[in-house]
């Protein structure tokens, strides 16, 4: 025998060998795959949590924007409120006070339908729960039962929406007073 040259490699594990290299290649481009998507992964989770934090802020900002949008036209009605009380002080008749409470509602009321507010029409009406609130009951003749007799509170919607329920008073059935108090069936008094 020669030594020099290396011995003789049989076929089957020369199919082995290739096959190992194969494997092991398949396996090193397994691994960088997987490191690839893990990397993206991550990328993909720190963009959205950093899309969820400036969703927060901005949602936080809007907030403050619309309370800002309500507040500033309310400063005006903050201004007619402190002339009327600074007229108050001033005022030689009641009359005076009562029209410029008069004036300082008006305003007031064009505010809150400007912003969409507007006061719920429920006396006269057949009551409705949902948009009043029973709070009261008052014997009232057959035509006007189930009715709201009055408001005590009065409610709103926003948009068409009910935020607050009137408060009411309705119309029941009164007792009948045309039978006797201590009359039994059967007899005749």
């Amino acid at each position: 025998m020669n030594e020099s040259t290396p011995p003789a490699v049989p076929p089957e594990l020369e199919e082995k060998l290739a096959e190992l290299a194969i494997l092991q290649q398949a396996i090193g481009d397994s691994k960088k795959k997987a490191a690839d998507a893990y990397d993206q992964w991550l990328r993909l989770r720190a963009e959205f949590d950093n899309y969820r934090k400036r969703v927060e802020k901005e949602k936080a900002e809007a907030r403050l924007w619309g309370k800002q949008d309500v507040l500033t036209p309310l400063l005006a009605l903050v201004d007619v409120f402190e002339q009327a009380m600074g007229q108050v002080e001033h005022a030689k008749e009641v009359k005076q006070v009562a029209v410029g409470l008069q004036f300082l509602h008006k305003n007031f009321s064009d505010f809150l339908k400007t912003e969409g507010l507007t006061p719920l029409d429920v006396v006269g009406k057949p009551f409705d729960p949902h948009l009043a609130e029973a709070v009261e009951q008052e014997e009232v003749d057959d035509g006007r039962v189930g009715q709201v007799i009055a408001e005590i509170q009065k409610g709103y919607s926003l948009q068409g929406r009910v935020i607050r329920p009137s408060r009411v008073r309705v119309g029941v059935a009164g007792t009948k007073a045309s039978e006797p108090a201590n009359s039994e069936p059967g007899t005749d008094k």
